[in-house]
């Protein structure tokens, strides 16, 4: 039985419904593969968004087991201010060469990246057997990936990019750093990071999409490898995290009340680090548990330095103006996907978008927990567990280009499990009963399961 379910999933990418593997195949393809048209930038992802957002659009609005919630609102609704900040700041807060249209242009491509990812996920994959296929997908792609890496990080040179650009012209900013003795590998991606965080978030939902324990562990080797090649602390932590968090579903399983235990124990941990250290646990994690100390420490300026623009600017954020900070930070890179949000378009984009994820993290628990397939409960699980690390490597990291789109795919991963398909009407017509037993039946006479024909609805 469990080997039937291995070769299953296996064999399941086929099932994956086209847009969902047309999308993942433009998130690997390297920048360099752009399409120009004037000043606008068109990478392969990009060019996919705006192929699938209208019939996505039309598949949401049109069919009859899709329905709207409110976290899908809520994501709209991020989007539409997120468009409506950039538009308004217009050349003011964009630069001293920017042009009335760029506020649109910027904007527009935040939204179509955002809104776009979001639905390709959203109604495209309807049911279990398409959320299987399309992990699996992601997994394929991890292991796609750290073949291409692998090679960067042993002999540091980035080989992809290198012959993207010799066959293109176009030269990517890249930078070659060492680490461990290793080269940090960029893969088909923009930065060492992205590659490292897109790798390390498929460890969940590929651990509970495997039923065989070998299986499991074999692929969550590869994954690890695969993470490791970026040489970066935020993926590897984003890996960590989600193994706790595995593991402490095992060891806490048929425990009564465990999620308010696990929020008790994890405030009560962070309550007594405060006590005993002589720094906070965050400024601990981010200077003592990374692979470049120095790195860990300019993020905790980052956001000393980024919050105060926060607060100076809370409605409509900045825009793509330049934040204020020491001027000996030169460099105006913020390494924090929410920190970003949040200065660039305004505290109100950072609650929306915080809202839509709360109100589909509940609905995903309240429905997962609820079904009667493991199977379901075990992928709301793996999914939770991804987006929770998604989110806390989102404070040390910014989401940009492909990982932007690649975090809102993840979002609307769940949507069928949050909004299940409702069971079509139809006509059923059940055939009568005998209700007397033949004379010649000796044993305890039960009637037939009646017939039932069901119309097309």
């Amino acid at each position: 039985m469990r080997a039937s379910g291995e070769m299953r999933m296996k064999l399941g990418i086929h099932r994956a419904p086209w847009p969902v593997i047309l999308l993942v195949a433009g998130l690997l393809c390297p920048t360099e593969l752009s399409v120009y048209i004037g000043d606008l930038r068109l990478p392969p992802y990009r060019i996919v968004l705006l192929i699938l957002l209208p019939i996505a659009v039309t598949r949401m609005v049109t069919r009859n087991d899709i329905r709207v919630h409110a976290f899908d609102v809520a994501l709209i609704a991020y989007n539409v201010w997120t468009l409506a900040v950039f538009m308004s700041h217009g050349t003011q807060l964009i630069g001293p060469n920017a042009t009335p249209s760029d506020g649109l242009v910027y904007g527009g491509s935040l939204v179509l990246e955002g809104t776009a990812g979001y639905l390709v996920a959203r109604v495209w994959i309807r049911d279990i057997t398409q959320f299987r296929a399309a992990v699996q997908l992601l997994f394929v792609s991890v292991v796609f990936a750290f073949l291409v890496s692998l090679p960067d990080m042993l002999f540091g040179q980035h080989f992809v990019h290198d012959l993207m650009q010799s066959l293109t012209g176009y030269a990517h900013p890249r930078n070659t750093e060492n680490r461990l003795g290793l080269t940090r590998a960029y893969g088909t991606f923009d930065h060492p990071i992205h590659l490292g965080t897109f790798c390390a978030s498929v460890l969940a939902l590929v651990w509970f999409g495997t039923t065989h324990g070998t299986s499991r562990w074999r692929k969550a080797g590869l994954v690890l490898a695969a993470t490791f090649t970026a040489l970066s602390s935020a993926p590897l932590l984003v890996f960590a995290v989600q193994s706790s968090l595995i593991g402490w579903d095992r060891a806490t399983r048929g425990v009564a009340g465990r999620a308010v235990m696990t929020l008790v124990g994890v405030m009560a941990l962070y309550v007594v680090a405060s006590m005993v250290m002589t720094q906070s646990p965050m400024a601990f994690i981010a200077t003592g548990l990374t692979l470049d100390g120095w790195t860990g420490y300019y993020r905790l300026l980052i956001w000393e330095n980024g919050l105060d623009n926060v607060w100076a600017n809370p409605w409509t954020g900045l825009g793509l103006a330049d934040w204020e900070r020491p001027l000996w930070m030169v460099s105006g890179s913020i390494d924090a996907f929410w920190l970003v949000i949040a200065i660039r378009a305004g505290i109100p984009a950072f609650v929306l978008l915080v809202l839509a994820l709360g109100l589909l993290m509940r609905a995903v628990v309240r429905r997962g927990s609820r079904s009667k397939d493991r199977q379901i409960r075990g992928f709301a699980l793996g999914w939770i567990i991804a987006v929770i690390a998604l989110a806390l490597a989102g404070c040390t990291v910014h989401y940009w280009n492909a990982l932007y789109v690649y975090f809102f795919f993840v979002m609307g991963f769940a949507g069928w499990i949050a909004d299940p398909k409702r069971a079509r009407a139809g006509i059923m017509i059940t055939l009568p009963q005998r209700l007397t037993r033949p004379s010649w039946q000796t044993t305890p006479w039960q009637p037939a399961a009646s017939l039932q024909f069901r119309g097309a609805g």
